[in-house]
Order: C-alpha cells, then sequence, then structure tokens
C-alpha cells in the first residue's frame, strides 16, 4: 500500500472524483487544513447536499418496496447486480427527474391505498354496527322532536322485555319500546317517551342493565344507512383498485428506479469524499492510499488527464496503514472465516493462505463422511457453476465447496460412505469407530502442528518487523519447552505404548527442561527492574497448562467426526430391520434413510462449520494475530443494484501480488 498525495484545480475537483470512483483503488482520507493556512484552506459543509440526496433515495427506495410488495419479482435464490453499461447509465441519469416524479406517483398511489384501507375499515365498523338496528323501521337519525326522545341502546339479554313494557308503561302510559334484535347477552331496542318524563325512563330502564348506543353517521332507517354505506365501500374498492392498477402499471419502471437509486448512491459518495478534501478558492488538496501495484498506472493517468501534481510514496517504517487481502481464486475463498475474525494488522503476515488447507482438512475430518462431502461438493458445484452471484457469497460457497472435497478424502481416510459399516475396510488410514483412542492421539498430533504452525506465523510476523531476537527468545525458546512436555507425555497418549524408559521420553524431559531455563532466563528481558528480570519468565510457565488445554481442544475432531459415523450407522440399522409387505417396506426404509441421513448431514455440517471456525480463532489467531487492522475502503460505488461497466473498468489489470497490500 502507498500513500498519494493530490494537489489540482478546483475546477476539476468533480471531474478527477468521478474518474478516481470508476477506478475504484484509491482510499480517500480526511484532511484537516493547518493552523498556518487560517482561513485560506476549509473543508466543504456538504450536509445540505447530501440532505438533499438522502430525501431522494428515501422516495425512490419506498417506491421500490411498494412496487417488491405490490408487484413482486421471482429472483433466483442466488443472484448478483445487474451489469449495465456506462451508456446505459448516463441516458437514464438524463432522465432522472422524470424518474423522480414516476416514484412520488408510486408513493401517492400507496398512500391513497393506505387512506382508502382506512376508510374502509371505518365502514365496515359503521355496518357491523348497524346489523342489530336493520329490522327497526325508524329514522335513526332523529333523537328527538319538540316534545319527544328517541334513544336507541341496549339492556341486559336475561331481561324479559314484556316485563320491561309493562313496568314502563304503568308508570309513563305515553313510553313506547321497540325491540330491533335480541340475543343472549343483549336486547337492543329503541325507547321513545315524553322529554319531560326522559330522567324517570332512564332511571326504570337501569334496573336491567342499560346502556345507550349513538349511530354516527346514520341517514334514515338502518337499511337505508346500509345501503348508503355498501354504496360508499364498493366505491372505495373501486378507488383502490384503480391505484392498485396504476402501481402494477407503473411496475414496469421498477429497473429504471433502481439506476436512479444508485446514481443517487454514487453522487452521496463523491459529495461526502469531496468534504474530506482541503480547498481553497482555486485548489484543493486530496490525501490518501492505493496498492503499490497501481500506483504507476494511476499517477500516469491523473497527469495525463487532469493538471495536477500527484506525489506517491511508500508507508514510514511501522507506520499504519488499510488493509486489503488478495489472494488467489482458491485461498481467497476462506475470506468469510477471517472476517468474521477481523482483519490481521498492516503489519502483520495475511493469514488466508496458512488457514485455509487446515479449515478445510478439521472440516472434512469432524463431517468425516465422504458420502456427505459428495454432496456438498456436487451441490455447490452446480450453483457456482450455474449462478452468477457477488463475490462475497461466491466464496462462501466455494468455501463450502471445498470443505465437501476435504470431506470426501475423510471419507477415503476413514472408509466411511453414509455410514455404511461395510464399507470401513476400504479405510486408507484409521477406523475412528474402531480405534477411538488412536484417533484421539492423532488429532491432538494434528492440534499440535496447527498451533506450532501459529507459533511460526508468529515468528514471522516478529522478523518481519525486525525483531529477530523476539523471534528466538518468544518463540525459539517456546518452541523448545513444549516440544519437551510433548515428548514426557508421550507414555500417556491413548492408543499408544511408549513406555516412560524409552529414549524418545527421556530425551523430552531433558528437552523440556533446557526450554523452561531458556525460557525462565528470556522472557524478563525487557523488565526495567532486576528483580523483573530475574522472575519475569515464571508467569510465561503458565503457557504449558494453556498449551495442554489447547491440545485437549482438539479431540472435538474425533467427537464430531465419531457422532457423524455411529448416526450414520445406526439410521441404517433402524431401517434395515422394518419388516412387513415389501412395498409399505420400501416406502418406509427410504423415509427413514432420507430423514435421518438428512438430520445427520445437516446437524453434523453445521458442527463441522462451527468447530472449524473456533479452532482457528481461539487456539491458531490467538498465538500470533494481534489483528485490528482497518480495511481498506477505496472510493468506488457501493451500489445496491447495479454494476455500471465502464471505459475504465478494464484498465487496471489484477496483478499477481497475494497477502496484505
Amino acid at each position: 500500500m502507498n500513500k498519494i498525495t493530490v494537489l489540482g484545480l478546483k475546477e476539476e475537483r468533480s471531474q478527477l472524483l468521478a474518474s478516481l470512483m470508476k477506478l475504484g483503488v484509491v482510499e480517500i482520507t480526511q484532511e484537516e487544513p493547518g493552523e498556518d493556512i487560517g482561513d485560506k484552506a476549509r473543508n466543504i459543509n456538504v450536509q445540505a447536499e447530501l440532505n438533499e440526496i438522502d430525501s431522494y433515495m428515501s422516495e425512490i427506495s419506498r417506491a421500490i418496496d411498494i412496487l417488491n410488495f405490490h408487484v413482486p419479482v421471482k429472483k433466483p435464490i442466488f443472484s448478483a447486480r445487474r451489469v449495465i453499461s456506462e451508456k446505459e447509465y448516463s441516458e437514464v441519469v438524463k432522465d432522472r427527474n422524470k424518474i423522480i416524479e414516476i416514484a412520488r406517483q408510486i408513493n401517492n398511489c400507496e398512500d391513497e391505498i393506505a387512506r382508502f384501507k382506512g376508510e374502509e375499515i371505518r365502514l365496515n365498523g359503521f355496518i357491523n354496527s348497524l346489523n342489530p338496528w336493520l329490522d327497526l323501521d325508524i329514522p335513526l337519525d332523529i333523537a328527538s322532536t319538540r316534545y319527544t326522545f328517541c334513544y336507541t341502546g341496549s339492556i341486559a339479554g336475561n331481561a324479559d322485555i314484556d316485563s320491561v313494557k309493562e313496568t314502563l308503561q304503568n308508570e309513563f302510559p305515553a313510553t313506547e319500546i321497540l325491540v330491533a334484535r335480541s340475543d343472549e347477552e343483549r336486547h337492543y331496542i329503541a325507547v321513545i317517551g315524553l322529554k319531560t318524563e326522559e330522567a324517570g325512563i332512564l332511571n326504570v330502564l337501569k334496573n336491567w342493565s342499560w346502556n345507550r348506543i349513538n349511530l354516527r353517521d346514520v341517514s334514515g332507517t338502518a337499511k337505508q344507512t346500509l345501503s348508503h354505506f355498501l354504496k360508499q365501500r364498493e366505491s372505495i374498492e373501486k378507488e383502490r383498485e384503480a391505484n392498485l392498477s396504476m402501481i402494477k402499471e407503473l411496475a414496469g419502471n421498477r429497473q429504471l428506479l433502481e439506476i436512479v437509486f444508485d446514481s443517487f448512491q454514487i453522487e452521496k459518495e463523491k459529495i461526502e469524499a469531496k468534504s474530506r478534501l482541503v480547498s481553497t478558492e482555486f485548489a484543493f488538496l486530496m490525501k490518501g492510499w492505493l496498492p503499490a501495484e497501481h500506483s504507476e498506472k494511476i499517477r500516469d493517468y491523473l497527469n495525463s488527464h487532469f493538471f495536477c501534481v500527484v506525489e506517491i510514496e511508500a508507508p514510514a517504517p511501522g507506520e499504519e496503514f488499510p488493509v486489503m487481502l488478495k489472494n488467489g481464486p482458491v485461498v481467497e475463498s476462506i475470506s468469510p472465516v477471517i472476517d468474521m475474525y477481523g482483519l490481521p494488522s498492516s503489519q502483520e503476515l495475511d493469514p488466508s493462505f496458512i488457514t485455509f488447507p487446515f479449515y478445510m482438512f478439521f472440516f472434512g475430518l469432524m463431517l468425516g463422511d465422504g458420502g456427505y462431502g459428495l454432496i456438498i461438493a456436487l451441490v455447490t458445484g452446480f450453483i457456482l457453476k450455474k449462478y452468477r452471484m457477488e463475490d462475497s457469497t461466491r466464496n462462501f460457497i466455494k468455501l463450502i465447496f471445498f470443505c465437501g472435497l476435504a470431506t470426501i478424502l475423510a471419507g477415503f481416510l476413514f472408509g466411511s460412505w453414509f455410514g455404511i459399516s461395510s464399507l470401513t475396510k476400504t479405510a486408507l488410514w484409521i477406523v475412528p469407530t474402531e480405534q477411538p483412542e488412536l484417533m484421539m492421539s492423532y488429532a491432538i498430533l494434528i492440534g499440535i502442528i496447527h498451533m506450532f504452525t501459529g507459533l511460526f506465523m508468529k515468528a514471522l510476523n516478529l522478523i518481519r518487523r525486525g525483531k529477530i531476537l523476539d523471534a528466538v527468545f518468544d518463540v525459539g525458546f517456546v518452541y523448545i519447552m513444549l516440544t519437551g512436555f510433548i515428548l514426557s507425555l508421550l507414555p500417556f497418549a491413548p492408543g499408544l505404548s511408549i513406555p516412560s524408559s524409552s529414549a524418545i521420553v527421556q530425551t523430552g524431559y531433558k528437552v523440556f527442561i533446557i526450554g523452561v531455563v531458556l525460557v525462565l532466563l528470556t522472557q524478563g528481558r525487557n523488565s526495567k527492574n532486576i528483580v523483573g528480570k530475574i522472575f519475569g519468565g515464571f508467569p510465561k510457565l503458565y503457557d504449558i497448562v494453556s498449551f495442554f488445554s489447547d491440545c485437549l481442544s482438539y479431540t472435538r475432531i474425533l467427537a464430531l467426526g465419531l457422532a457423524s459415523a455411529i448416526i450414520g450407522d445406526i439410521v441404517n440399522t433402524l431401517s434395515m430391520q422394518l419388516n412387513g409387505n415389501i412395498v409399505l417396506r420400501v416406502i418406509v426404509v427410504t423415509l427413514v434413510l432420507l430423514f435421518g441421513h438428512t438430520l445427520n448431514f445437516a446437524l453434523n455440517a453445521l458442527g463441522a462449520y462451527v468447530h472449524s471456525c473456533r479452532l482457528q480463532f481461539l487456539e491458531f489467531f490467538g498465538k500470533f494475530l494481534e489483528g485490528g487492522g482497518e480495511a481498506f475502503k477505496p472510493l468506488k460505488a457501493n451500489t445496491k443494484y447495479i454494476i455500471v461497466e465502464t471505459d475504465l473498468s478494464a484498465f487496471l489489470k489484477s496483478g499477481t501480488k497475494s497477502g496484505i497490500i
């Protein structure tokens, strides 16, 4: 990675930023004007421009969401952004205002649909409230006359209507009760009486739980009002359908809306980049980073197309810079695992090339069944061949594909194919179900190799920083100590028969003591006082306990491999024990095998993926990877729907260099 500084003319600023965005290999850093410049230079305030663009993007995004809801488009399971030419992009952007109006039209139609929906809900509420009164043939909108009142309401369903009428008429002869409808809970009635007797009538009705019901927006009888409401609802439904039809008609502009949305996203990124520059009345200053392999081409391009000064230099020793991992088409498939953990520091080696083989091998040993690996490889291979995908998705599918190949290898090594026990005799290495103790020792040995490789990576990182003695003291001497520790424990290794008196074990004791002494003598070297220098190495001895516990972590390779093989064998045995009609038996056996192996495959494949990641993150990366690297974020079109193929797309050819660049 190199540093780039550009001093250019203000009138060429926008065009230069647009070109850099098309090139997509320059990260522009935030620069502040120096105090010595005073008010002559500044960072441009772009908040108003960003607010305006966000407003347009919000409108268009909502319109696209509306189209996706009402007029969904079936997309393949794996899809990628559309690739369009720069000419097509420019033609659409030229008519951007028209497309914005289409978005607003879609949004307005949706607003109308929502309003009509609310009105329809309100009318349905009115219609439901009229149901008890449909048999009542009196105007419901007249609550009183000069001398009388007419109230609608309800009384308790267990009340005797005749008794209620008789009681009221005995006390208030001019009173009339009309029954609209009755059910188990309530009687719906209309009470007509003299205004002078209103208080007394209502007081009597309270004895039967009188509840007055005010009917809103009624006109005439209940049936007349219902007819009016139904006509309103029919009219609203037509209006709603008309707006929905308009949305469906405008759905043909979906791709144009997507292009315009991404055009605003591109413009937004250019404006944000502009705010990171130091600008004066006539010039601007830009600083940033770019990959070293592209430096000369970028310098030549800028000098030939713009009136500017370009300075490119390597970072100072020890200076941190943005991290971009670059690997070949095979190793790059491990990037999802690296990204989950976090990027390495720019001063560290890229762990991808060494993580890839270990991850694949661990996954294969944990899943362990070659039949399952064959399924994974065939399915993911078909997906990679059939579909065009985004880089991140393709890398993940490639990762699973290589894991499938590793599982096929494990199938040959273990003789494990769909849990068929008779095939174990074809094993090229070991049958874990028959020799689990020996397999445990192998798993721990693989773990030791894995962790020693991590320590080796630590040494390389130290040497890269010029700390050769630190590599010898912190890695070389630890190697000696841990190697002696491992050899001294060989008599206790499961499945092995190595006596304590053997030469290799006795040598291990001596190597271990030498290693401990060397660690104690060197680990306190950085302490400022004599006590720290003498005793500073003692805490390092705890690494022995940590190393031993890490070794035991690798027994999960055995555990998951056994689980996959044993469950597969159980499923096969269970299916073969079924009796009965031959046709029914074939059907049931097929179902049992499909369900059992599918469940076994899903659970153990997930377990292999998760635990392989765990071994990398804790036992491996913990030995050497400090992390904390900042991702390289070049100025480029981070679009959502499209990829614009420009004339500059092929200007920069990928180099062959791998690692952190």
